[in-house]
């Protein structure tokens, strides 16, 4: 870190000395040959008709008032070129941080995550001492405290909520930003909304990281851009929980309608999910495939209820059902990575399930382990035709169908799980 600093400061001292030669030479072109000419010109026209003495006067006199004037333009023009360019590289700070918060925002799935990448954007766009995003609430009450960013962020909060709330009030009822310049023992604050449909998100603050500067509009440009894109990952993300929220009831209402259709093997889906959850995760499977793998195991069975009780246990519904249940759910977008998982839950590793006859690895590593988890859940339940199984009664055939029936790594990961205690017979063994 320390010579990538040297470096920069190096490449900042020669970008300097350019900088400089550059304005020294239009300066000299522009201004220090025309003004020679002009002395040249004085002296060989204006000069001779005056006196001796007075003429080296008045040549010393304008050369003098030549040079400190032309001494003075250079600097002039030397401070005015650094500070244009100062404002293009902080232009250019705030472009490439608001670029970075873009990809962040576009990317969260979760409303707080959404937070804490504006909060921790606003520091770095504008030089604040803290950030804080304000969620509205219902009825008109005051905004409540989301996410918050900054060392010193808790306690400027506490010491300086009711301006902040007052300001967030009065920027989300005008929708525009709301400002106080610094006062005695207060720094300046910045907040703008955070638009929603119809009504405003909430509102994002700042705290000066300075007691007697405010915020620059060029800095407070940059906070409603940032407050834009912030409102949109926030409104994006309310709507993934949402959906969330209605496909994980909808799964429960799906699977209650399987168990009181299936009536004797009620509880099955939920807890070969449970079963394989604990086996993916112990895989470290990443999170999509874990929630895929967690609705596919619920909803394993769902194409059963496309059949009357009275062929539930026919080998056409046995072969059939896994082809079905896909079908719908592939017509489902959210559960479009579920329905292959579905459709091959009962191929064999040799190649001699169904539907498809697939092999080896050319199975879904999610309908593996489903099957590993739907045949254990099978063998340790009780039904009306069948006793359960004790567990390593059922832990051994799955040991023994490794390699043709099951993924021998799957299975070996669900076994070491249950001789480990991790895994236990959830099934009621009374049937």
């Amino acid at each position: 870190m320390a010579s990538q600093q040297t470096g920069s400061a190096h490449s900042g001292s020669i970008f300097s000395q350019k900088l400089d030669r550059a304005a020294f030479t239009a300066y000299f072109l522009g201004a220090v040959v025309p003004l020679a000419a002009l002395v040249a010109l004085a002296q060989r026209y204006v000069l001779p008709s005056l006196s001796e003495g007075r003429a080296s006067l008045g040549l010393i006199g304008l050369l003098a008032s030549i040079g400190m004037l032309s001494l003075a333009s250079f600097f002039v023009l030397r401070k005015t070129t650094r500070q244009s360019l100062g404002q293009m590289d902080r232009n250019n700070e705030q472009l490439a941080s608001l670029l970075t918060a873009s990809g962040q925002l576009a990317g969260a799935h979760h409303t707080r995550d959404a937070a804490v990448t504006a909060a921790r954007c606003s520091l770095s766009l504008t030089g604040a001492r803290a950030a804080f995003v304000l969620s509205a609430s219902a009825s008109g009450e005051a905004p409540k405290l989301l996410e918050s960013a900054g060392e010193q962020a808790a306690s400027l909060y506490q010491r300086f909520a009711e301006p902040l709330v007052e300001m967030s009030l009065l920027a989300m009822g005008h929708g525009r930003p709301a400002l106080r310049g610094p006062a005695p023992r207060r720094p300046a604050m910045a907040v703008v909304p955070l638009a929603g449909d119809p009504d405003p998100l909430g509102a994002l603050a700042v705290i000066h990281s300075s007691s007697s500067d405010a915020f620059a509009p060029g800095e407070v440009h940059a906070l409603t851009t940032l407050a834009g894109l912030a409102s949109v990952a926030l409104a994006n993300a309310d709507l993934r929980h949402a959906q969330r929220n209605f496909f994980s009831h909808m799964t429960d209402l799906l699977v209650s309608a399987l168990d009181a259709h299936l009536g004797y093997h009620g509880g099955h889906g939920t807890r070969v999910a449970q079963y394989a959850n604990r086996v993916g995760r112990e895989m470290r499977l990443d999170d999509g495939i874990l929630q895929n793998l967690h609705f596919a195991a619920q909803l394993h069975d769902i194409g059963m209820l496309k059949f009357e009780k009275a062929m539930q246990k026919t080998t056409k519904a046995c072969e059939k059902h896994a082809i079905i249940g896909a079908r719908m759910l592939g017509q489902i977008r959210l559960w479009e990575g579920v329905a292959p998982i579905v459709l091959h839950h009962h191929e064999w590793m040799d190649g001699t399930g169904y539907p498809e006859g697939l092999a080896g690895d050319a199975i879904p590593l999610e309908a593996r382990i489903v099957a590993v988890c739907d045949a254990f859940d099978s063998m340790t339940s009780s039904t009306s035709y069948k006793v359960a199984m004790p567990l390593e009664a059922a832990v051994q055939e799955l040991e023994e169908g490794a390699g043709t029936q099951f993924d021998p790594d799957v299975a070996r990961v669900f076994v070491d799980l249950a001789r480990r205690g991790v895994i236990e017979v959830l099934a009621d063994a009374s049937g």
